[in-house]
């Protein structure tokens, strides 16, 4: 074969190889640009049906993740020298769990109280205000005590029945700056109370509110939330794996208290006293008009030499009360003015009554005698609150004092002789039980013995020296609340002496012995400060 038709075969070779492989590139091309556009596809809807299947089984194990839970109306009530630091504080932790609660202003929770009458750091007036204004709790902050010793204390009242669910122990505060640290210990107990108060089952919906409730929150107004830009139509093949962000904690933002409304002629609601539930009586007393009768009555009068007393209409041999008196009684707590604690119930008492006009008249009536009828008594008392309020409370009394009995000469100066005045001088103890009925109802019990120590003429050597003697004293009293510190009462007494003569051989007089007693029914004004 010639060199010319050689190179011209192998040019034809390469002619059709070439051909040959252009023919190829054409017919696979599609396949080749179509497969990895067809795995890029696939990729991103097995992503987003895993995305779907764990969106449902969150949904399906956190059923109530999206809901939001309902929120408590809160109000809190502040007393004391460092009231207004007090409220701040306790208002500030309400603020950082700004999800949870509402807080009502305080002015809304006095002028309610002022309607109803009640003291809403009470359990039957924080009862009524929190079913007019639908409260759960009511959050009642202490800081009584002198200068440079107040003590702070909290406590919580159920909306729905008032009674007391928290009452953490009392922290000294000597100045403001300690207030707000004061808070944060006892916040958890108080937590604890608000986690099981309840609003009441029946709101009034006869009040408008006053004012309306301060939404407490725990972001700024202002903020926004962020977007992130829209992902990329198409992500390249092989994205580099995401990098993992930290949640970033946004600090709590404390949302002042709404300052509270001036006071202005046309309020018709005056505020409450700011009393705490646990603050003890300081002062507390009865003063009034009180009716008296006496029976002096002897036994085995041997000689009928004897002549019986009697005070009052006559009755099957007793006496009626019938003759007047001013009666009044005082108690003194020192210690509840200066401090907290068991020895602010022990107190100072007495007591005392004498007649207005009293007249007894001799064995014909003819001769009238001045009388007076007396008594005094001071002594110590300890009273056991058995409830936060005090309206229910047992106390113990020990006293000494005196209470006579004196018939007078007449203008003439004759004296009825067959009559002896008595001066018994006595040392008494009693108990006495106060409970509470209703919201303005008490009732009161006392009893009470009495050991005279003498008897003026009845144990003198002239009638009877060798006599031995004791009393017993009973009361049962009705009370009426008028307002939060006053009361009207009426209560009915009982005072008896009991005497055992024991005659000897040569006394002037013969009796086995005799009984001296003093019914009594009186009206008072009480008061307890």
């Amino acid at each position: 074969m010639s060199p010319f038709r050689l190179s011209r075969s192998w040019r034809s070779g390469r002619a059709l190889l070439s051909v040959s492989a252009l023919g190829a590139a054409l017919v696979f091309a599609p396949t080749s640009e179509a497969a990895p556009t067809a795995r890029k596809g696939s990729r991103p809807a097995a992503t987003a049906t895993k995305k779907a299947g764990a969106t449902k089984k969150t949904a399906k194990a956190r059923p109530s993740a999206g809901k939001k839970s309902e929120q408590l109306r809160v109000a809190v009530l502040a007393s004391g020298p460092l009231a207004a630091e007090a409220r701040t504080a306790v208002e500030a932790e309400l603020a950082r769990r700004a999800a949870r609660y509402t807080l009502v202003p305080e002015s809304q929770v006095r002028a309610a109280a002022s309607r109803h009458g009640e003291d809403p750091t009470q359990a039957d007036g924080a009862a009524d205000v929190a079913r007019e204004l639908n409260l759960a709790a009511i959050i009642v902050v202490d800081t009584s005590g002198p200068a440079g010793k107040q003590q702070l204390r909290l406590s919580v009242r159920n909306g729905n029945d008032g009674k007391a669910l928290a009452s953490p122990a009392a922290a000294r505060v000597p100045s403001a700056r300690t207030v707000p640290a004061s808070v944060k210990r006892q916040w958890p107990a108080v937590e604890r109370g608000l986690g099981k108060a309840r609003a009441p089952a029946e709101a009034s919906p006869d009040v408008t509110p006053l004012e309306p409730a301060t939404q407490l929150t725990d972001k700024p107004a202002t903020a926004t939330r962020p977007t992130s830009p829209p992902p990329p139509a198409e992500p390249p093949p092989t994205p580099p794996p995401a990098e993992t962000r930290k949640p970033v904690s946004k600090p709590p933002v404390v949302v002042a208290a709404q300052p509270e409304k001036p006071a202005t002629p046309d309020d018709d609601a005056t505020p409450m006293p700011q009393l705490s539930p646990e603050r003890s009586t300081i002062v507390e007393g009865a003063v009034g008009l009180r009716l008296l009768g006496r029976t002096l009555r002897y036994r085995d009068d041997v000689f009928q030499t004897l002549r019986p007393y009697t005070l009052g209409k006559d009755v099957a041999g007793y006496a009626l009360p019938g003759a007047p008196q001013v009666a009044g009684t005082l108690t003194v707590y020192p210690a509840a003015a200066f401090s907290h604690g068991p020895m602010t119930r022990l107190g100072l008492t007495g007591g005392m009554e004498r007649s207005l006009v009293l007249h007894s008249t001799g064995a014909t009536g003819a001769t009238r005698y001045p009388t007076v009828a007396s008594e005094w008594r001071v002594g110590l008392r300890y009273v056991l609150p058995l409830d936060s309020g005090g309206r229910s409370a047992v106390d113990f009394s020990g006293t000494y004092g005196q209470h006579a009995f004196r018939i007078d000469p007449a203008e003439d100066g004759s004296r009825p002789a067959d009559v002896p005045n008595v001066a018994y001088d006595e040392v008494g103890v009693d108990v006495g039980l106060r409970m509470a009925v209703t919201r303005k109802v008490e009732v009161g019990a006392r009893v009470g013995y009495l050991l005279p120590l003498g008897a003026g003429e009845l144990s003198s050597d002239e009638w009877f020296p060798h006599t031995s003697m004791g009393g017993i004293t009973a009361s049962l009293g009705l009370a009426y609340r008028l307002t939060q510190n006053l009361d009207v009462r009426l209560s009915t007494e009982l005072k008896r002496y009991f005497f055992k003569f024991k005659p000897e051989v040569g006394d002037s007089r013969v009796a086995g012995g005799a009984v001296d007693q003093y019914p009594g029914l009186a009206l008072q004004v009480g008061f307890r400060l």
